[in-house]
């Protein structure tokens, strides 16, 4: 049996893609979509809006939290975070999703949104592509005060406690580079000169 979950090893690789010296500094509240650009195997926000609230995961796989972030949609489109293949397009408790499979065993849900016309399950999608329409905010039972896209990134059964499984959600800004491991410093002294 090997000592290496899939989360650890998602996370390893997440790791390895880093540039040198670990991501860049960036600011989200001014980072947006729209000034982020979206190359081949890179991932971006799904909405061309800034975040309105980040990722704040549950200390246990059932408890409360926020498993995604929010992205204002002033446009009212919602596109593709990364390559992939749509794997649910549907309503769920009364409201529209989208699910992406992508590379690795992640999926990318993306709600409220309307599957974009043609748009179903199985077709593949490229990075950046528009795959439906987001709600104006009061016209959906809402997530946020304004028009706006939840994104939660999962690993299905990526969490086992006592034997149940459960999906384990993965903060979608360390894929946009935006949010990194942690790095702890010594008590005194500041980091070690190399």
């Amino acid at each position: 049996m090997s000592p290496w979950s899939w989360p650890s090893l998602i996370g390893l690789a997440l790791l390895l893609a880093l540039p040198a010296g670990g991501p860049a500094p960036r600011s989200p509240a001014v980072v947006t979509a729209s000034s982020t650009a979206v190359q081949d195997g890179a991932w971006s926000p799904p909405a061309a809006g800034d975040l309105l609230r980040p990722f704040d995961p549950p200390a246990q796989p059932w408890a409360a939290g926020h498993r995604g972030t929010d992205w204002a949609a002033p446009g009212g489109q919602a596109v593709a975070p990364a390559a992939g293949t749509v794997h649910f397009a549907g309503d769920v408790a009364g409201r529209p999703v989208i699910t992406l499979a992508h590379a690795h065993g992640m999926y990318s849900s993306l709600e409220p949104v309307s599957a974009a016309e043609g748009l179903a399950v199985g077709d593949p999608v490229s990075a950046g592509e528009v795959i439906g329409s987001v709600p104006a905010a009061g016209d959906e039972a809402g997530h946020c005060p304004q028009r706006c896209v939840h994104w939660g990134v999962r690993i299905p059964d990526g969490w086992v406690v006592d034997g149940s499984a459960w999906d384990r959600y993965l903060d979608p800004l360390v894929l946009l580079g935006w949010s990194g491991p942690s790095v702890l410093w010594p008590l005194e002294g500041g980091p070690p000169v190399t």
